[in-house]
C-alpha cells in the first residue's frame, strides 16, 4: 500500500507492499519472480523490526516524489532496499545479503528526488491528491489553447493514453483541412534540470529525432517545449504521426509468410541502425555549440548530439581522464571493468575500506567472468564500433503498413532511452519474432527481449521464424549471431549490472544467478 502525506508531498511504502508482491508473483510461472518477492519480504520484515526497535517508522522508504512522476516510476522507487548500514547494525546483513543503495542524492541517470517547491510544473489537477490527473475533458481545454499558440488551432484531439499510469500522455491530432497528422506527447515522468528548468528526457528526444530524421524512419518534430512555461505546464513534443499500425496489434494475427516479410524489413532496419555510429559510448545531450531553444514551432535539424560517458548517479560530469578514456567504448573490456571496479571501490570507501556483504563479492565474480571471456577471445575484435541502440525495439514501438501487396516498416517511435553502445552490447536478439507472449508482459517481467531470461521451448513455426531471421541477419550483418547468442549475450548480462550497480530489487536474483550460469557453462 502507498499513501501520500498531504502536507509534505511524501510517499511511504508500507511493509504490506512486499507481501502483496509475493502474492502477485505466486500467480506467475516465473520462479525468479517468486524469489524476488520472497527476498523483498525478508528484507522488509527485517528492516521493519529494526526500525520498530529504534523508534522509527517501519516503512521501506520515505521519499519525496515529484507531482509529475508516473505511477510506474513510483513503483520502481519503492522497490529499492533500505540502507545497508542500518541492516548491518541490526545484525541482518549476512542473512539479507542484498546490494547496497547509495545514500547520496542522485542527479543523473536515476529517478530524482525533488525539492518541496520544485513540483509546480505538474500536469496534475490542483486536487490535494497529486497522483490523480485531471480528466481528459478538462485537460483538453489546455491542449486546445496550446494548439492555437503553435498554429494548429483547427486540429481535433483524440486521447491515446492519458494519466499517470504512463511516462507520457499521448494524443492524436488530426485536421479536416490537412492531410498531415501529428502526435502530442506530454511528459508525465522524468525530471526538469534544476539549473535551467529544462526537461532532460524531452530535450534528448528532440535532439536525437532531429539528428536522425534523414537517417532512419523516425517522427519529425513540429513543435516542442522543454520547460513548463506553456499552457500544458509540462514539457511536450508535437511529432508527425508515422503512418500504419503498431506491430504490437498485428503480429499475432499475421500468417507465416507475412511474418517473413516483416523479418526482412526488420533486418534491413537493424543494418540502418548499425550504420549510425559515434565516436564514443554514452548518453545523448545538447551539442557543444549550445542547447536548442527552450521552445520552437519550426524545429531545424541540429548537429550530432553530444555524448556523455556512462557515469550513473554522478552529481556532475567527471573530469577523471582515465575514466573518460576507459569508458569511451571501443575497448569493451575497459568499459566494463571501469564500471565494476568503481562500484566496488565506492563500497569500500563507504564501508571504511572493507568490502561489505553486498556489491563487492558479487562484482568480483563478474570481473573473473570478464577474464575468462578474454581468454576465450571475446575482445580480440577491438576496437568495437559504437552504434546507435534504441533500447526498446519491440513491436509496441514498430509501425508497419501493408501496401502494394507487401508489408513495410514505416517507422520507429519512443526514442527516450536511446544510447550509443559498443556493437556487441547493442545486438540484443529480437526474441519477440519467435516468442511473442499472448499478453503484454507485466512490469516485473521486464522487456520481452531480455538476456536474463532463459530461452523458451518453441513450436515448429517459431523455430522456422528464428532460423529464417538468423540466416538473413547473418548475411546482412556478419557476426551478428555470435554477438546476439554467444559471448555477446554474457557481455550484455554483465553490462546490465556494471552500468546500474545492481540497485533494483527485481535484479538481485539475476545478479546471483549470473555466476551460477557461467559456472555451469564452463562445466559443459
Amino acid at each position: 500500500r502507498q499513501y501520500q502525506d498531504k502536507e509534505n508531498g511524501l510517499y511511504e511504502a508500507k511493509p504490506t507492499t512486499a507481501i502483496w508482491l509475493l502474492c502477485l508473483s505466486a500467480t506467475k510461472t516465473s520462479a525468479l519472480g517468486i524469489r524476488s518477492a520472497i527476498s523483498l519480504v525478508q528484507t522488509t520484515l527485517s528492516f521493519s523490526a529494526h526500525a520498530n526497535s529504534s523508534g522509527n517508522s517501519p516503512s521501506l522508504i520515505h521519499r519525496k516524489v515529484p507531482k509529475y512522476k508516473g505511477r510506474s516510476q513510483i513503483y520502481n522507487d519503492t522497490m529499492e532496499t533500505p540502507n545497508h548500514r542500518e541492516l548491518t547494525e541490526a545484525g541482518d546483513c549476512h542473512e539479507i545479503d542484498r546490494p547496497h543503495i547509495s545514500e547520496h542524492e542522485p542527479e543523473n541517470g536515476e529517478d530524482p528526488e525533488m525539492d518541496d517547491d520544485s513540483d509546480g510544473h505538474s500536469v496534475a489537477s490542483d486536487e490535494s491528491d497529486v497522483s490523480v490527473m485531471e480528466s481528459f475533458n478538462d485537460y483538453k481545454l489546455k491542449i486546445e489553447h496550446l494548439l492555437e499558440s503553435i498554429g494548429l488551432g483547427d486540429y481535433l484531439i483524440e486521447v491515446i493514453q492519458h494519466g499517470y499510469d504512463f511516462m507520457n500522455c499521448v494524443y492524436s491530432l488530426t485536421s479536416p483541412q490537412s492531410a498531415e497528422k501529428y502526435i502530442l506527447r506530454v511528459a508525465t515522468g522524468g525530471f526538469f534540470n534544476e539549473v535551467d528548468g529544462r526537461h532532460e528526457t524531452v530535450e534528448k528526444e528532440v535532439l536525437l529525432l532531429g539528428y536522425l530524421k534523414d537517417k532512419l524512419p523516425v517522427p519529425r518534430i513540429k513543435a516542442y517545449s522543454l520547460t513548463a512555461d506553456n499552457p500544458l505546464e509540462a514539457a511536450y513534443t508535437v511529432q508527425t504521426q508515422i503512418p500504419g499500425d503498431s506491430l504490437n496489434k498485428l503480429w499475432a494475427t499475421l500468417d507465416q509468410e507475412d511474418k517473413y516479410e516483416i523479418v526482412d524489413e526488420f533486418v534491413a532496419l537493424l543494418a540502418r541502425l548499425d550504420a549510425v555510429q559515434f565516436a564514443r559510448a554514452g548518453t545523448f545531450s545538447a551539442p557543444a555549440s549550445g542547447a536548442p531553444p527552450a521552445q520552437s514551432h519550426d524545429f531545424l535539424t541540429p548537429e550530432a548530439p553530444h555524448i556523455n560517458i556512462f557515469d550513473e548517479y554522478a552529481t556532475e560530469p567527471t573530469k577523471n581522464q582515465k575514466m573518460i578514456h576507459d569508458r569511451a567504448g571501443p575497448d569493451l573490456k575497459l568499459l566494463l571493468v571501469s564500471h565494476l571496479e568503481k562500484w566496488i571501490q565506492d563500497e569500500i570507501d563507504r564501508d571504511q575500506h572493507e568490502l561489505s556483504c553486498a556489491i563487492g563479492p558479487r562484482f568480483t565474480k563478474l570481473l573473473a567472468m570478464l577474464s575468462d571471456l578474454e581468454t576465450e577471445g571475446a575482445f580480440t575484435a577491438q576496437p568495437f564500433p559504437i552504434v546507435l541502440h534504441h533500447c526498446d525495439l519491440e513491436p509496441r514501438n514498430i509501425m508497419v503498413s501493408h501496401a502494394s501487396g507487401a508489408w513495410k516498416i514505416t517507422g520507429i517511435i519512443d526514442w527516450d532511452d536511446a544510447v550509443a553502445l559498443p556493437r556487441p552490447l547493442a545486438r540484443v536478439p529480437p526474441r519477440w519474432i519467435w516468442h511473442y507472449p499472448d499478453e503484454e508482459p507485466e512490469l516485473e517481467d521486464g522487456y520481452l527481449d531480455d538476456d536474463q531470461y532463459r530461452d523458451p521451448e518453441l513450436s515448429e513455426e517459431n523455430k522456422a521464424l528464428k532460423a529464417y531471421f538468423d540466416t538473413e541477419v547473418e548475411t546482412v550483418l556478419p557476426g551478428y549471431t555470435e554477438d546476439a547468442y554467444g559471448q555477446g549475450r554474457w557481455l550484455r548480462r554483465i553490462w546490465r549490472f556494471a552500468k546500474e550497480g545492481g540497485r533494483r530489487v527485481w535484479q538481485w536474483p539475476f545478479l546471483d544467478q549470473l555466476p551460477e550460469d557461467w559456472a555451469a557453462r564452463l562445466e559443459k
